[in-house]
């Protein structure tokens, strides 16, 4: 895809005030990355990355700790009923005690080991007794059945299995330690709770690397469009290849190309409208001069209407000639030529020239830094745009007052100001329109087409450089032209 780049806009001098137009309501909303398309695509993958990440760390969590819990029942139930048979059997054995008989057991670390037999009570334990078994766990396995409970020991989570014995209201308790599964189940959950917060980051970063590809035909279609609204219609998209964006690229390029066929062709026919008018116009110039001849015979109305006629000629004239200008340049006819201008001399001829020819004239200030700055432009273009800003001071704000040349760091820079009552901020951006004329003030009262800043935008993008329009400092309009001082490529 080719497309004309403008030439950035190079930094102002210190002592010249910046000016911008007024950006569009839907770009002044734009508060950051995540106001983008871009930023709103990797936000929502982030957010689905997090909600899949949680339930999947909520699966995993429960489905482990009822797996851990189950397996930790099933070896405490058993070791329990193993050891509760080894119990049965050595009952009968003569020369054994109970604690010497419940000592003698297999047990894991930290079990401990109770007997009842008939409501008394014996451990291998200090710490846990017939206090810390539960009264309903008692009774459940004394009367025949097996029963398991978690019990709280001395702020230890601990698991209590009873198995009854043959004889009457016999029965074996075995009491497990459990910090080692809540210890498992502490590491789980920190794991499980580090991964879904670090997923996060990483895929708001996956996702903002993802989508950058992903946008970029979107990006490429931006920047064609962009191209072609500031007036470049040989702008094209480029698919590279993209089967899902051949279509779009095929219609918007057919598109572009039905536009700028139809451009031409107006902008020929304006061109050959206005040529073929020029021949008529000069015979109405030298009808008009034919008769001032002879003004002196004619009756003072009869003077009057021929000064009337005279001036509207000339305005038709000037009007002609900057539709043949505007039509020339939408026809692609760049006839630029470059050369070394010194710009504070051809602002102060172009003021000389005005102040012969009898026009009202405004003070010149060449600041110290540009007195002998030297550009590379078209010369009668650049003599175009003062002269048509100058006029427009004139005519639309009040008179012009003062022209600056100014340098700032790679650019030279002339401000025209006025006395008018100057351009609201919301009619900045389109005054350079054709035909444009501001709203509400002095310029929609006087006389002009709204060619001249049309012109003058077109002469000075020709010549790679920016014209925008501000306040002066006595209120009025500020008009800035900013051209770079490296030669045109």
């Amino acid at each position: 895809m080719t497309a004309t780049r403008s030439r950035p806009a190079a930094p102002l001098p210190a002592d010249v005030e910046p000016i911008a137009a007024e950006p569009p309501a839907e770009r002044r909303d734009r508060t950051g990355p995540l106001s983008t398309l871009r930023g709103r695509a990797t936000l929502a993958f982030t957010v689905v990355t997090l909600v899949l990440s949680a339930a999947l760390a909520v699966a995993v969590w429960v489905a482990v700790s009822q797996y851990l819990l189950l397996q930790r029942e099933r070896s405490t139930l058993i070791q329990t009923s193993n050891n509760a048979a080894q119990v049965q059997r050595a009952l009968g054995t003569e020369g054994l005690t109970v604690p010497q008989l419940l000592a003698q057991l297999p047990r894991e670390t930290g079990s401990i080991s109770l007997y009842v037999d008939d409501g008394q009570w014996g451990t291998t334990s200090l710490l846990v007794g017939r206090d810390d078994i539960p009264t309903g766990l008692a009774e459940t396995v004394v009367e025949g059945t097996p029963a398991r409970q978690r019990i709280g020991v001395q702020g230890t989570t601990m698991m209590a299995v009873g198995i009854p014995l043959a004889g009457l209201d016999q029965a074996y308790f075995e009491v497990f330690p459990l910090d080692e599964l809540d210890r498992t189940y502490r590491v789980l959950a920190t794991v499980l709770t580090l991964a879904v917060v670090g997923m996060g980051p990483l895929s708001f970063t996956v996702g903002w690397w993802v989508t950058g590809p992903a946008l970029r035909p979107l990006q490429r279609i931006a920047t064609a469009a962009e191209a072609i609204a500031g007036g470049d219609l040989s702008a094209r998209i480029d698919p590279r290849g993209d089967p899902s964006l051949v279509p779009i690229a095929s219609s918007f390029n057919r598109t572009v190309t039905d536009l700028e066929a139809r451009v031409r062709a107006d902008a020929r026919f304006a061109a050959d409208v206005s040529h073929e008018l020029r021949s008529p116009l000069t015979a109405m110039l030298g009808a008009v001069d034919l008769v001032e001849a002879t003004a002196d015979r004619l009756p003072p109305d009869g003077r009057e209407g021929l000064a009337l006629l005279r001036s509207e000629v000339h305005r038709f004239e000037r009007l002609v000639a900057d539709l043949l200008e505007i039509s020339r340049a939408d026809a692609g006819n760049a006839d630029l030529v470059v050369e070394e201008i010194r710009l504070a001399a051809l602002v102060e001829e172009t003021l000389a020239r005005r102040r012969l020819a009898g026009r009202p004239t405004a003070r010149l200030e060449v600041r110290a830094t540009a007195a002998e700055v030297v550009i590379h432009a078209d010369k009668r273009r650049l003599e175009r745009v003062l002269s048509n800003l100058m006029d427009n001071a004139d005519k639309h704000g009040g008179g012009l007052t003062a022209v600056t040349v100014a340098r700032g760091e790679d650019s030279a820079c002339v401000l025209v100001d006025d006395d008018g009552p100057g351009i609201p901020p919301e009619e900045r951006a389109r005054i350079f329109d054709r035909f444009a004329r501001g709203g509400g003030s002095i310029r929609t009262r006087t006389e002009g087409a709204g060619l001249g800043l049309a012109l003058v935008a077109r002469h000075v993008q020709a010549m790679g450089g920016t014209v925008t329009v501000g306040e002066s400092p006595s209120g009025g309009a500020r008009f800035v032209v900013e051209l770079p001082l490296q030669a045109l490529s």
